[in-house]
């Protein structure tokens, strides 16, 4: 389980303009609430928050500046969208002996079999929620996946974790190996003429077939006339 210590600063100014000016001198404002007790308001440096974030870590010691020292899990974090700067963060107190509801960071372990078959692994669920006693809150939850192969899959219910509870549905897929995807053979112009060539000689020669029985008929028609007309001169 992963710890880490954050010093507190207790606020007495609450609002905006107070904000502003601690987010201005490095500092993130914040509020720490446990149950049946009253929340303090709190300025926290933002490096080490920072720190704490980054690295994930699930458990945190508090040392306030008025001497209180506290445990506590972060609840909470409100982030620019525009500089990714943290704006606020809440702290949620806990006791050793009371279960909490946390999420940890999945982690794959291994080479899937499907993997080097041409297959890709695909992590479908980053985190887990998981209700356990704070100080059996691991890192991370790891699952092996080396026995993977193309289509199979490991799900939330066939993960098994001692003193945790894992909240997720147990259908849900946790990673899957993904089959090798087919290459599509692209049309090339070439092969788009060779396709069309044949359907312009077919219709040039349909085209030339029509002109020639047309001139036929045409030249039997001529001819039909004029024998027609000497006949005629005969019987005269």
């Amino acid at each position: 389980m992963a710890e880490a210590l954050l010093s507190l600063s207790v606020r007495q100014e609450i609002g905006k303009k107070g904000a502003r000016q601690m987010r201005r001198g490095g500092a993130i404002p914040g509020i720490f609430y446990i149950h049946g007790q009253d929340s303090i308001p709190f300025s926290v440096d933002e490096k080490a928050l920072r720190t704490v974030i980054v690295n994930k870590v699930n458990l945190v010691d508090l040392k306030f500046s008025n001497g209180r020292n506290e445990k506590c899990v972060i609840r909470e974090v409100q982030w620019d969208p525009l500089t990714s700067r943290p704006l606020h963060v809440d702290l949620m107190g806990i006791k050793l002996t009371e279960k909490i509801r946390v999420k940890v960071s999945v982690r794959t372990v291994g080479s899937p079999a499907g993997v080097k078959e041409g297959g890709t692994l695909q992590t479908m669920l980053r985190e887990l929620e998981i209700e356990c006693l704070p100080l059996d809150i691991p890192e991370a939850v790891s699952i092996d996946v080396s026995a993977l192969k193309i289509h199979d899959a490991i799900h939330v219910g066939d993960l098994k974790l001692d003193k945790v509870r894992i909240l997720n549905d147990l259908e849900h897929v946790v990673a899957t190996v993904l089959p090798p995807k087919l290459e599509e053979v692209p049309t090339t112009a070439a092969a788009a003429e060779e396709t069309a060539e044949p359907e312009v000689i077919g219709r040039k020669k349909e085209e030339a077939e029509g002109e020639t029985a047309e001139g036929e008929a045409k030249g039997k028609g001529k001819e039909e006339k004029k024998e027609k007309e000497k006949k005629e001169k005969e019987k005269k």
